[in-house]
């Protein structure tokens, strides 16, 4: 393949002003915009009481989300007593998931404070920690997330809580604009936003972004074109376009698809904001709007084209990609999805809080359910001590103009290698050999007590898909013998109900294992709904955490 590097794809004039990619500031980005195109809807929200095809929705222009920041800004400034430039606070937000988080984000760009973002299904534990790890004095709520903002204020010495005003009000008061008239020179490496890890392993840990990283996006125009081939990023968000977004503003998903939409001038669509995310809302949405683009975790993707795709595809005519995240998308999904949207494109991203989105190539419909790294700035492939698995793991790039795709030595400059423990197998396949398919973590492979080695992730794809199914996790570790661990979808459901239904598929699963990684019927336990699997703010099952809360239950199983 031959990667072109196109030279003049920094400088850009948009409606008579020359703009410079990747040293643009998000706050003067919308001021511009809402000066230029007012009336442009930047993002659609499904409102909670619309029970009819079509949904209504909450439509915010670009002016009025400029004036949400506006009034926000000097909002912030009143209620903490301090001024923009004078204090470089952190300060935290949890709610609904609604706009007021790019009100938020961006008002505390305007103001000079750092906004640490922690998913509001964290632990309390989790979260009290990174609010004192990170010194946060105030926290800011909206919404039926009082408690928990109360309940917060209890745990951490000090902290200040305060309901976030509505939306209605951020733009329904007419405010003078706020000034942020910092050159990129002097902002570029301010801290503006506090991310976090899953803390799948002990404590979540706080991820410093500055303006540079959340510019991630707007660098990828500098991506060098490859022959023949479409890059897999922001891109594909087109400007004038809508995309649905099935994940939260306040994951890096959402920040990602947040970030693309302002520098790129295109749509976000979202489901109600009290309303996680599902595979029903995405229907409602998809027959209300005409769509270019979906985003999506895993499990909404299986459920829009297990439980609804057929009655879907006279809405899917406009559909121009669809793209997951953040786990792997089950295999008769990706396949009907290629049989029956063949002018689709079907895209992933890979990456995490720390490397942020990795540079790819959308795959060929024939190997859909493979990644291919940018054969430029793509990450390297290092081998393991299992000779068919490879880490991802990055290196500073050789050439300084591509330091924006290595976002991770920004975050760690004192560092030179990033391992991302995340595990590929190569494609088998002639020809194809540059392609990966995600195979676990370094910390998911099991090792059983015969010294055999278990990937769970290939019963568990098998399974995460089944009707009757919210989750499977392969459990083994220190046996010699694999269990398996099921969420089931219907409450109160007996054991011996649920295997009926779905023993034909573990059946299915085993077959495709081997023989020592099978599982037998006695090693099956099914989760309670008082005990429902633990999952990171994405929808992916914290797999750790899961299996600690069912530890007696595994160890009950092998007992028989």
């Amino acid at each position: 393949m031959t990667a072109v590097i196109d030279k003049d794809s920094d400088f850009e004039v948009q409606n008579g002003n020359h703009i410079k990619h990747g040293e643009r500031l998000l706050p003067q980005v919308i001021d511009t915009w809402a000066a230029e195109d007012p009336d442009y809807i930047v993002g659609m929200m499904a409102k909670s009481n619309s029970d009819s095809i079509p949904l209504d929705f909450i439509n915010l222009s670009v002016s009025q989300l400029s004036n949400a920041v506006n009034y926000t800004s000097y909002w912030l400034d009143e209620t903490l007593d301090t001024k923009a430039g004078h204090a470089t606070e952190t300060i935290a937000f949890i709610g609904l998931q609604d706009f007021r988080y790019w009100a938020m984000h961006l008002a505390s760009v305007k103001t000079g404070r750092r906004l640490l973002l922690p998913g509001p299904r964290n632990a309390l534990p989790n979260t009290t920690s990174l609010i004192d790890t990170t010194n946060c004095k105030t926290l800011f709520y909206s919404g039926p997330l009082a408690s928990q903002a109360e309940a917060l204020q209890k745990l951490s010495t000090g902290l200040k809580i305060f309901p976030l005003p509505s939306l209605d009000t951020m733009i329904a008061s007419k405010t003078p604009h706020y000034p942020y008239g910092k050159t990129w020179a002097e902002a570029k490496d301010d801290v503006v936003m506090i991310v976090h890890t899953s803390g799948s392993t002990g404590n979540p840990k706080p991820i410093f972004y500055t303006n540079t990283i959340l510019s991630r996006s707007d660098c990828e125009v500098f991506t060098p074109r490859v022959a023949g081939r479409e890059l897999a990023n922001s891109a594909l968000l087109k400007k004038g376009k809508k995309c649905f977004v099935g994940t939260n503003f306040f994951h890096l998903s959402g920040i990602f698809a947040s970030t693309t939409a302002f520098f790129g001038r295109s749509t976000l669509v979202w489901g109600p904001a009290d309303q996680l995310p599902s595979g029903k809302i995405a229907r409602e949405v998809i027959k209300s709007v005409g769509l270019s683009g979906m985003l999506m975790v895993p499990n909404i993707c299986d459920s829009v084209f297990s439980d609804h795709g057929e009655e879907l595809i006279s809405h899917f005519a406009g559909l121009e990609h669809i793209c997951w995240l953040g786990g792997t998308l089950a295999h008769s999904k990706g396949v009907w999805i290629t049989a029956n949207l063949p002018h689709t494109k079907l895209w992933q991203i890979f990456g995490s809080t720390e490397t942020h989105l990795l540079p790819m190539l959308v795959s060929p419909s024939s190997h859909w359910q493979y990644m291919e790294f940018h054969p430029v700035i793509g990450p390297t492939l290092v081998p393991t001590a299992d000779p068919e698995l490879f880490e991802v793991v990055h290196y500073r790039h050789p050439n300084p103009e591509f330091a924006w795709a290595r976002s991770v030595f920004h975050l760690f400059p004192e560092l030179d290698e990033f391992r991302s423990r995340d595990l590929l197998r190569r494609c088998p396949d002639p020809g194809f050999e540059h392609m990966w398919k995600f195979e676990g973590r370094v910390d998911d492979m099991m090792l059983l007590s015969n010294a055999l080695k278990v990937n769970p992730l290939h019963m568990e794809m098998k399974l995460q898909s089944h009707p009757a199914l919210n989750g499977a996790l392969v459990f083994g570790d220190g046996h010699t013998s694999c269990g398996l661990l099921l969420e089931p979808k219907m409450q109160g459901i007996e054991r011996e109900e649920l295997l009926a239904t779905i023993w034909i598929a573990v059946e299915e699963a085993n077959a495709l294992v081997p023989e020592h990684a099978r599982v037998s019927r006695d090693r099956i336990v099914v989760a309670t709904n008082e005990r429902p699997f633990v999952r990171a703010s994405k929808g992916t099952v914290v797999r750790k955490l899961t299996l600690a809360l069912y530890r007696n239950e595994i160890e009950q199983a092998y007992d028989k």
